[in-house]
């Protein structure tokens, strides 16, 4: 204690130590900052070459093996696909014969076509940006010969597909909502449903996000969990990649399979993630994988949504304080949709109040639809494969409890969309949300 205080009181000795520790510390700090700036810098030229590959397309004709890329849709009185050729995404679009078989066919599959390429529109560059689309194609033929994908992608095809026959046992709106639940295929839900779900604020469902992983891993988790942790390692690993495949890569499910597997791994070597360092290390190392995810609006109202749902839904839950039933949901709910305005406003000019409401009502029924319709969808579509329509009734008593749950949740978007006020009205049901939210706080505080 006395040679402390020695070197306390003694300016010779406490001047070193203090330079010591600052040089120590702005030398840690330098490297730190030195490292950011290396890594900034990296990505910054990555992404300046992603975007100069964009307008390396030229007019020019095609006659070869093209890979699906996205599973093709049905529009504009054809059959629209994206495709890979030699290196390179294009936006197809197919009519006729060449489209109705591009329209069987799925993604990963490899077709040998014939047609034309052209860039893309300059008006149209930075909308296809995120896909890595360069150009389009105009397809004049393809030939019957289908060459199967890699069999990662022929098990997420076979996947898709045990479920749609599930699916289909249901009336054909429930079956595309249903779809589009459970792994973000919305290829069949009708504009007026599409619209619906916008205007209440219920989008996000059909877009597959950390809820959908949640889910995966809690149904088969039971299983990964006995084994030995490098093996459980491995296969969370394994079935996150999967089910990246099974819902195309949507920018909102790679994010949150980033984290789930940050998490995972760091889990094995025994240290805890935080979910805000989940949360940073996804974005920074999928942006330093593909730097332009950064024009993805998906890949943003994903990220902010869980970014809200990290350090706001906490607040939230202390400040407005009352019963759990009531004070979770609500602090989730509100949680997501602050950390998303910023974008609702920014792009879609809009930020419907009435989404707290909605998604009160609707999230829940989804996550049961999630949760339950997965594993009851998969065992009806292979029982329906197996033994053909004689199970279809006993597939349709199974389904029942999804299919009304995928209803609920239609027409809470329906009605959401209905009531949803507009403009000025809108502004104001969130000032009466906030009054309504202060003086919950201040009753709380009052009772307590």
């Amino acid at each position: 204690m006395a040679n402390l205080c020695a070197v306390k009181s003694n300016p010779v000795v406490y001047h070193p130590v203090i330079v010591r520790a600052f040089g120590g510390f702005s030398g840690l700090l330098h490297r730190r900052i030195a490292a950011l700036c290396i890594c900034a810098v990296v990505l910054v030229l990555h992404g300046c070459f992603q975007w100069s590959q964009l307008r390396s397309a030229s007019s020019a004709p095609f006659s070869g093996f093209a890979r699906i890329v996205e599973d093709p849709v049905a529009k504009f009185g054809g059959t629209q696909v994206v495709l890979n050729i030699e290196g390179k995404r294009y936006l197809a679009l197919a009519h006729s014969v060449a489209g109705r078989r591009m329209l069987s066919s799925e993604a990963g599959n490899v077709l040998h076509v014939e047609g034309v390429r052209a860039p893309l529109p300059s008006t149209s560059v930075r909308r296809y940006a995120s896909r890595h689309i360069v150009g389009t194609f105009s397809v004049a033929f393809t030939d019957e010969r289908v060459f199967p994908a890699s069999p990662l992608f022929r098990s997420a095809n076979k996947t898709r597909a045990t479920m749609l026959q599930a699916a289909r046992q249901m009336p054909r709106d429930e079956a595309a909502l249903f779809m589009g639940l459970v792994i973000g295929d919305d290829r069949a839900q009708p504009r007026d449903m599409i619209t619906a779900f916008r205007a209440s604020g219920l989008s996000h469902l059909t877009a597959v996000s950390g809820q959908n992983v949640a889910f995966v891993l809690t149904v088969f988790g039971s299983y990964i969990n006995r084994a030995r942790t490098w093996w459980r390692l491995g296969l969370t690993l394994f079935l996150l990649g999967w089910f990246v495949v099974i819902t195309r890569a949507e920018p909102s499910v790679l994010r949150a399979s980033m984290m789930a597997a940050m998490t995972a791994i760091a889990f094995a070597r025994g240290r805890d993630l935080s979910a805000r360092k989940a949360l940073l290390y996804s974005v920074c190392v999928l942006l330093a994988i593909d730097p332009l995810l950064i024009l993805s609006i998906g890949f943003w109202m994903s990220s902010l949504a869980t970014s809200g749902l990290i350090f706001v839904t906490p607040w939230l839950k202390k400040l407005l304080h009352g019963p759990r039933w009531f004070n979770e949901p609500l602090s989730t709910t509100l949680g997501a949709q602050l950390g998303v305005m910023p974008v609702s406003l920014f792009i879609f000019s809009s930020a419907p109040a009435i989404s707290l409401v909605t998604n009160l009502l609707a999230v829940p029924v989804a996550g049961f639809v999630m949760l339950v319709g997965m594993p009851v969808a998969f065992i009806c579509g292979l029982f329906i494969t197996m033994f053909g329509p004689v199970v279809n009734p006993l597939c349709e008593v199974a389904m029942l409890p999804v299919q009304y749950g995928t209803r609920w949740v239609w027409w809470v978007a329906a009605m959401g969309e209905r009531i949803s006020p507009q403009g000025t009205a809108n502004v104001l049901l969130w000032v009466v949300w906030a009054a309504f939210l202060v003086a919950l706080h201040r009753s709380a505080r009052m009772l307590s």
